[in-house]
């Protein structure tokens, strides 16, 4: 018989259920029942048999309520100790009999006490407390003003400040009033109808599978009170991507959901199909994503629903597993071939997601673009490796793939190295949940944003760090029908429209106080950031350069059939 499948928790914040407390009973649990009664009931009978004759049995047992808890204590302990003793899973445990449940406690609560006791506002990770409040009461439609200054550290390496202009030909506004001239159209050069984006946020893919229904449908939802974008993630569409009637962007992911065969393959049916639903507005090429670059998304088989099933077009009771890569090819000619492909169906403006790794795989796309006009996708998505995701092997999520900034930075010199900068439109995605990171990463190119966690704390997420286990108390990252009942659709469709709308008016103050009409005209030498104590540099001299040198480097290393290091210590010893 397999063996219970256990999640790694971060958190204590798993509810209680009937069926855990019966899994709790086993022969020690039950031996402690049985001993402490039987204890109790020996200990009432011979020192208070006089009490049981004159009061009843009933009366008679309440009187031994302490004595009962003061037997409970004593063998519970000896039982404990015993258990301890004979298991062989935890050496310090058979070392440290019994004490060392007072660690466990103490392990398991720490979560807990760092994040609402211990650690201060702008410690905790991957949203410190600053963050989120602020996403909760931009949410809620909580005025965003603040008394007696602000608490960020300017001095502190890694702070981020935003240049203003004094003087301006911005055209004056009063009070809290902000311009919204933002425009931006995807598919303008490869024959397709032109989409139109009026907002620079829109909903990173996330899957129904994933995330519960009721999430899914406070996204849609939202999404259309907002005027941005939906995307649907790997997962297929779902009923719940249409409860709104919001647009929606289709995601192809590795796997085919949705729109595949028995054997895995796209069928092009099922893809016309698809696109002929009229919320569904653009496809979307998942190469990879940032939380796990160079691997296939998992879909827990407790998560599988039948609706998930027959959504997905996957079996019950086996997880779900995406291949790490598209088998239709292996190189950017064919990728460009199968954008094509998927074009010439949809009829709609199709682009991909990926991370960048090496920055010549960024360059072949660029140039492709150049050599073959009208071709290659309308849009990218740049995921950086900082970007988040409900499951992902620790390993790819904390060390795989260039940060989001850096990406972005060479991804947009890439383009305009080779003169098609105006060919593409680029998104964002990785850790964005504010308006200065919106700001940070349109000057560094990009020219709409990807957001998921920030939506997702908006619908409600306190950032438990369940969601891979299916117990998210928010009911948003679970398919537990018990849990997701937590989710009002009505009231987080309204957070989630008024934090996307105040994200763009804040962005768009940001933008105006640099003197500039849109966040588009905001460059990189409008921002630094402190890189020492009393020392700023520009956004632009950060990010890029060191990936354009070590581009050269590698490339130069390469003709030479070397490592970069070999080279250098090759031009080290001619120099000497």
């Amino acid at each position: 018989m397999a063996s219970e499948r256990k999640f790694h928790q971060q958190s204590i914040s798993g509810t209680p259920s009937f069926s855990a407390f019966l899994k709790g009973f086993n022969v020690y649990t039950l031996s402690w029942c049985l001993l402490t009664s039987m204890a109790t009931a020996a200990y009432g009978y011979y020192l208070q048999n006089a009490t049981l004759e004159s009061v009843g049995v009933l009366k008679w047992a309440a009187t031994l309520t302490g004595e009962f808890v003061l037997f409970g204590l004593g063998i519970g302990i000896i039982i404990l100790f015993i258990h301890d003793r004979r298991q062989t899973e935890n050496p310090i445990q058979r070392m440290f009999p019994v004490v060392i449940w007072g660690r466990k406690m103490l392990v398991k609560m720490g979560p807990l006490l760092r994040q609402y006791l211990f650690l201060n506002d702008q410690e905790e990770t991957p949203y410190n407390r600053i963050t989120r409040n602020w996403v909760y009461e931009t949410a809620n439609g909580v005025r965003n003003t603040i008394g007696f200054g602000s608490q960020i550290d300017m001095d502190k390496v890694g702070t981020t400040l935003i240049m203003p202009a004094t003087f301006t030909n911005t055209t004056i506004k009063t009070g809290e009033e902000t311009g919204k001239t933002y425009s931006k159209i995807i598919g303008k050069y490869t024959g397709v109808e032109p989409v139109e984006l009026k907002h620079f946020v829109h909903i990173s893919a996330m899957s129904y599978g994933a995330l519960s229904y009721r999430a899914h449908a406070a996204l849609n939802k939202g999404a259309q009170m907002a005027g941005i974008m939906h995307n649907t993630g790997e997962g297929s569409l779902a009923p719940c991507h249409e409860y709104g009637g919001g647009d929606l962007i289709f995601q192809i992911g590795t796997a085919k959901y949705g729109i595949r065969d028995d054997e895995g393959n796209m069928d092009d049916n099922l893809l016309q199909e698809m696109a002929q639903h009229r919320q569904v507005k653009m496809f979307e090429i998942k190469l990879a994503q940032g939380a796990k670059p160079g691997k296939g998304g998992m879909l827990l088989k407790e998560k599988i629903t039948e609706e998930i099933s027959k959504i997905r077009k996957i079996p019950m009771g086996k997880d779900a597993y995406a291949p790490a890569r598209h088998k239709e090819f292996t190189d950017v000619d064919g990728l460009f071939d199968f954008i094509d492909h998927v074009r010439n169906i949809t009829k709609k403006p199709t682009g991909i997601k990926m991370v960048i790794g090496h920055t010549s795989e960024i360059e072949a796309v660029a140039e492709k673009i150049k050599n073959e006009p009208g071709r290659g996708p309308d849009y990218i998505v740049i995921d950086g490796g900082d970007g988040g995701t409900g499951a992902a092997p620790y390993v790819l999520s904390s060390y795989s793939g260039l940060p989001m900034k850096q990406a972005l930075a060479v991804a947009d010199w890439a383009f305009k190295r080779h003169g098609v900068r105006d060919k593409v439109i680029i998104f964002a995605s990785g850790k964005i949940a504010t308006p200065i990171e919106i700001a940070v990463a349109m000057a560094l190119g990009a020219d709409a944003i990807y957001m998921a966690r920030g939506f997702m704390l908006a619908l409600g997420c306190i950032q438990a760090l369940e969601c891979h286990t299916n117990h998210c108390p928010t009911g948003i990252a679970t398919q537990n029908k018990r849990l997701e009942k937590a989710l009002d659709i009505e009231a987080a469709a309204k957070r989630v429209a008024k934090y996307a709308d105040s994200l763009y008016k804040e962005t768009q103050m940001l933008a105006e106080s640099c003197g500039y009409e849109t966040p588009s005209d905001i460059t990189p030498d409008d921002i630094m950031v402190v890189t020492s104590p009393g020392h700023l540099d520009y956004l632009s001299e950060l990010h890029g350069i060191s990936a354009y040198e070590a581009s050269l480097e590698r490339k130069k290393a390469r003709d030479k059939g070397m490592t970069v290091g070999e080279m250098k210590m090759q031009e080290e010893e001619l120099t000497n």
